[in-house]
């Protein structure tokens, strides 16, 4: 990196992040998780109690005989009992570690998110300069999904580049307030398009993008062009202990307004806002004047993950542990 800065092979203006799985060095039938322990429980019961429904049926049925079909099933119950203690072990074992997950072979590899198309494996961050697609920064990660990784990465590379600050677009699969806010503490000016997870729409209703905020009156403005105000205060969850929303509503407006089938199924209509979501309203602000940059984000960083999964013919990594797959401590 030093040569590539001494070269100016860097632009050090726009880097694009993205992530990829890379399949570890664990199979998917090796790698447990609370909700599948309890299926497969689950499943050895039920076969355990159709085997020993069907074993009393034999015994009836032969007097005792000994016949081979009453030791085969012997031999099945008894080797779903030893598959039963198994999965009862395992089930302990994820207990006592506090994980989500376990593995048997490479205790830190996770069965990653459906779109890294891989089942157990490791999340792989880069961070590429736009000029020549170079890489800036590289990271591998237990995390499942890319989300709340954008900012570790995108300061490590501003970082590793020698610039106080620097633009960084990625998918939509970054998208996350916390994260955003931390990119533009850090130095980098984030661009990440917001995706549709808008429950409203899928009921056939006004998605949350057709009111419009005023942040003069601190006030939503609906499509009927009613004003909704701040009602309520509230947290958004557990797991992120300092995020705040506002609710605001127009109870009175809603219950004479033409458009409320089109908008809502209760007796109002709801808007939810993050306290700190003038944020996101400013890297949509930022978006809408540089779309080009969602084009530069796919030819930028896409590229080096190709030419990676080629050369390892679409493989594994070759070591296990985290700190290994990383090429150096953890």
């Amino acid at each position: 990196m030093r040569l590539c800065r001494e070269l100016d092979l860097y632009g050090r203006e726009l880097i694009a992040v993205d992530g990829t799985g890379i399949k570890a060095v664990n199979s998917v039938d090796r790698n447990f998780t609370k909700a599948g322990l309890r299926k497969d429980l689950e499943l050895v019961d039920r076969r355990l109690e159709r085997y020993l429904q069907q074993l009393a049926e034999a015994d009836v049925r032969d007097a005792g005989d000994g016949t081979n079909a009453v030791g085969n099933l012997a031999d099945k119950i008894a080797a779903l009992r030893s598959r039963r203690a198994t999965l009862e072990g395992h089930g302990k074992a994820l207990e006592e570690s506090g994980e989500a997950q376990l593995s048997l072979t490479d205790p830190d590899a996770r069965a990653l998110a459906p779109s890294k198309r891989v089942r157990v494996g490791y999340t792989v961050q880069i961070a590429v300069d736009a000029k020549h697609k170079l890489i800036a920064e590289q990271q591998v990660h237990s995390k499942v999904t890319d989300l709340g990784l954008l900012a570790e990465t995108a300061t490590a590379a501003r970082e590793n580049l020698g610039v106080d600050a620097i633009d960084a677009v990625a998918d939509r699969g970054y998208f996350k307030i916390e994260d955003i806010e931390d990119c533009e503490a850090n130095g980098v000016t984030p661009f990440v398009p917001k995706p549709d997870r808008s429950p409203a729409r899928r009921r056939g209703h006004f998605p949350k993008s057709a009111f419009r905020y005023d942040s003069g009156s601190d006030a939503y403005i609906c499509p009927a062009g009613q004003s909704l105000g701040p009602r309520y205060r509230g947290t958004v969850a557990k797991h992120r202990d300092g995020t705040w929303t506002i609710e605001y509503s127009n109870r009175a407006a809603c219950q004479s307004c033409e458009l409320r089938d089109k908008c809502a199924s209760t007796a109002f209509r709801r808007i939810v806002r993050y306290e700190n979501e003038a944020t996101l309203d400013r890297m949509a602000e930022r978006l809408a004047a540089r779309p080009e940059v969602m084009a530069r984000r796919r030819e930028s960083v896409e590229h080096p993950f190709g030419t990676i999964k080629q050369c390892m013919g679409q493989g594994t990594f070759l070591t296990r542990g985290l700190g290994n797959v990383r090429g150096g401590s953890a």
